[in-house]
């Protein structure tokens, strides 16, 4: 079965084949760690996550490497704030990430290399460039010259007299030939420096993720993946410097995913909307916030607000509640099969065609639907259960949404067991106690066929 994808260099959907047989190279940006992680970071982990799961699902081995941006003027300015010393801050907030992305069960990448780290690669990068006359040296810093690479904007389709040097221009001082040129290398004067050829200072934003994406994955590479709005400049900077250094493509495929919005406008703490992962976790369920995010498709924009948050909460309780009758209510004597080879057929040209997750999704709650009408009318048949469940469980290996993370404790058991004698001693108000008090625990009761269903939303 053949799998394809959108490719935002080519602008249209290519059918997939990695450079080596069934190994996938993949080069993910990752963060800039002066603050914490907050859901918009998430967001971007977590699809890349599906992405990648899903590709080893199918039998490829993927190398994955997403870098951690630990040298930079933001992490500077922090510092400062803080009063703390950058490394200090930086070494902290790499800690908290590594914490973030475990409780979100994002499979740890193969590299995840810092800046601090590779700063040996990112100055011979430089000096190749130099050396190509693709850069120069000021008495500020070295920049890199747009209009000597002939295929910049390939990415992003902007036009040179268009394009600007993007979010972080402020940050470029202006002894450069042209506006559109960036830096590879800025000489500074302050506490925080690092050596060079060309002085001390520290590199430029863009250079980092060339060095370090080409020693780990070579090049080129199959995959380099990222938010949209990194591809320009960040991405258009990547290409223009790796391929005037080594002369051949850098990047074959290039996966950007959506944004996330929050009421309809886009994350940031001066519109007050901003929401740190952290915040957002100690009220909700991390297993949740990967079905919000599957729900949508990976490369559209996610708005977070109420009417969205609360579809998807009564359509996660559904799919739970589903799940768990099939895998609580046993030993059945219906006569009835589901042919599940024709779901798995569907899901799998679903996500085979450019990640389509909301139409899988659509696949997976057509058939918990027919399985749970035919278990209400007592015509489920007991192999067609397990085939079902089975069928789950292979596809949360990479979905990690379908089954809870934990099992169930003693103490709800307990709570259940204690609320099943009370309804056999006809004391119902009770047992509705009990009921309630289980749901400040997330943990919900359905009685169906004479049974108590726990379904666990955690």
């Amino acid at each position: 079965m053949k799998i394809k994808f959108y490719n935002s260099l080519t602008k249209e959907k290519e059918d997939f084949k990695p450079l080596k047989d069934k190994l996938i190279r993949m080069y993910v940006c990752g963060p800039t760690v002066y603050g914490p992680s907050h859901l918009g970071h998430a967001v971007t982990y977590i699809r890349f996550d599906f992405i990648r799961r899903y590709l080893e699902f199918l039998g490829y081995k993927v190398r994955f490497v997403m870098n951690i941006t630990d040298i930079h003027d933001d992490i500077l300015k922090k510092s400062r704030e803080l009063s703390v010393k950058p490394k200090n801050l930086a070494d902290k907030y790499t800690k908290e990430f590594y914490k973030d992305i475990e409780s979100l069960k994002i499979k740890k990448a193969f590299k995840y290399p810092r800046v601090s780290d590779h700063l040996k690669e990112i100055i011979n990068l430089i000096k190749i460039l130099i050396k190509k006359g693709y850069a120069y040296e000021t008495s500020d810093g070295v920049y890199f010259s747009v209009n000597k690479f002939k295929g910049y904007g390939k990415l992003s389709g902007r036009r040179l007299e268009s394009a600007v040097t993007g979010t972080r221009v402020k940050t470029d001082k202006y002894e450069k030939e042209e506006v559109v040129d960036f830096a590879l290398w800025k000489k500074e004067n302050d506490e925080w420096l690092f050596d060079s050829p060309w002085g001390k200072g520290r590199p430029g934003w863009h250079i980092e993720c060339s060095a370090m994406s080409i020693k780990y994955l070579g090049m080129p590479f199959d995959i380099h993946g990222g938010a949209i709005d990194l591809i320009f400049p960040h991405h258009e900077n990547e290409i223009a410097q790796s391929e005037a250094a080594y002369g051949k493509k850098f990047v074959n495929f290039y996966l950007h995913s959506g944004l996330l919005y929050v009421n309809g406008q886009k994350m940031s703490k001066s519109l007050g909307n901003y929401i740190e992962l952290r915040d957002y976790l100690k009220e909700n369920s991390p297993r949740f916030l990967r079905f919000f995010v599957f729900k949508h498709h990976y490369r559209s924009p996610i708005d977070f607000n109420e009417e969205n948050i609360k579809e998807a909460k009564s359509s996660f309780e559904g799919l739970n509640e589903k799940i768990a009758k099939l895998d609580q209510i046993k030993n059945l004597k219906g006569k009835k099969s589901l042919n599940i080879k024709s779901y798995e057929k569907k899901v799998l040209e679903a996500l085979n065609d450019d990640f389509n997750s909301p139409l899988a999704l659509s696949y997976i709650f057509e058939l918990l639907n027919e399985a749970e009408n035919l278990l209400i009318k007592d015509e489920l048949k007991e192999k067609s259960r397990k085939e079902v469940l089975n069928f789950l469980k292979k596809l949360d290996k990479f979905l990690l949404f379908l089954f809870p993370w934990q099992k169930i404790d003693k103490k709800i058991i307990k709570f259940v067991k204690k609320r099943e004698k009370l309804r056999n001693l006809k004391k119902f108000e009770e047992a509705d106690k009990i009921r309630e008090e289980l749901k400040q625990y997330g943990f919900k009761l359905i009685d169906f066929k004479d049974k108590s269903v726990v379904v666990n939303l955690n």
